[in-house]
């Protein structure tokens, strides 16, 4: 079995390229910093920008540092595995240098895997990122930070050029429907409720209700920016199947309770949804919608108004008329 400890026996006389160093320093700005980093910092193997290491004797020091760290042989054998995996691509033999290293020291196959992902992750390889650290063998490790890298994949890459498919797109949910990630990040959780809106408004809000209670009403909040704040609006091709108009319809449909509908209406009549384009047509086509013809017929802000050819005062008179001296009655529904 090979002595991890050797440092010539693992590395065999391969250093890091100064290709390879840039490609990882690219990698690194795009992420803030690797998940190979956070393993160090996990690990309590700390050192000044000892990753990556840009020559043989920071290369050296780092092995040092691993193999005398107080953790297992197991968490040492997965940092040396990832770092033959960036030098891999500089040896020739049949057997990639990592997976040499992997059979020569019996590494475990959920560790393998696992390391796989990460590398991947690292790389910005969404699909066998997401391949890898879905495997059930796993144990999820940074869940939440996965899945942030993953949301804001597609902004990652384009600050690299190049250019994300459009299939990584389901990257997010898969890998949140594997793992159930907490969400314990604000952060997290908001860019998820941002996705999750964007691909579909009901099935966003039944996600909601999964969620723990006092995260409803935000997360609400977010399905109603994202459904009508111009700024949210995308440019891809789904978006032309799946419209902003078909959005806030699905939007004044959900089957809202006594609380949600009060915090909603007054979110975008007096809080910030009021200046969302549309934010009082949503409250009126709502009203409608629920019956709540009084509240329809007393609207005083509609004057002139027009949506997709509706003229709302007009509209507001119909609804007048129809009721009769029945406007003037208290909370008449429907």
């Amino acid at each position: 079995m090979l002595d991890v400890e050797d440092f010539d026996a693992v590395f065999q006389g391969i250093t890091y390229s100064d290709g390879i160093i840039q490609e990882i320093l690219e990698y690194q700005h795009a992420l803030g910093r690797t998940f190979f980093e956070r393993l160090l910092e996990v690990l309590k193997i700390t050192g000044r920008k000892i990753y990556p290491p840009k020559t043989p004797q920071q290369l050296h020091d780092l092995h040092q540092r691993i193999v005398s760290s107080d953790t297992t042989l197991h968490n040492k054998n997965c940092l040396i595995f990832y770092l033959l995996k960036d030098l891999s691509p500089l040896q020739h033999d049949d057997t990639e240098l990592a997976t040499a290293f992997a059979h020569d020291v019996h590494l475990e196959k959920r560790f393998w895997t696992f390391i796989e992902g990460l590398w991947a992750l690292d790389h910005l390889d969404f699909p066998t990122a997401v391949n890898n650290l879905t495997h059930p063998s796993i144990i999820p490790t940074f869940p939440d930070e996965i899945l942030l890298t993953l949301l804001t994949g597609k902004d990652k890459l384009g600050g690299m050029g190049v250019q994300k498919s459009e299939q990584d797109d389901i990257l997010p949910l898969a890998y949140y429907n594997c793992v159930k990630p907490p969400l314990e990040d604000q952060k997290v959780r908001t860019e998820f409720a941002k996705y999750l809106a964007d691909r579909n408004v009901t099935e966003m809000y039944h996600w909601i209700h999964t969620r723990p209670e006092h995260e409803h009403m935000p997360l609400l909040e977010i399905l109603v920016e994202e459904t009508l704040q111009k700024d949210a609006w995308g440019s891809s091709t789904d978006d032309a199947l799946y419209t902003r108009e078909d959005k806030a319809m699905e939007l004044v449909s959900l089957p809202f309770n006594d609380e949600e509908e009060q915090h909603i209406e007054k979110y975008l009549t007096e809080g910030k949804g009021r200046t969302f384009q549309g934010a009082e047509d949503t409250v009126m086509i709502r009203r409608i919608a629920m019956g709540k013809l009084t509240d329809v017929a007393g609207e005083t802000g509609t004057r002139g108004r027009r949506l997709d050819g509706v003229n709302w005062e007009v509209l507001k008179d119909g609804v007048k008329r129809g009721l009769g001296p029945r406007k003037d009655e208290d909370g008449f529904v429907l």
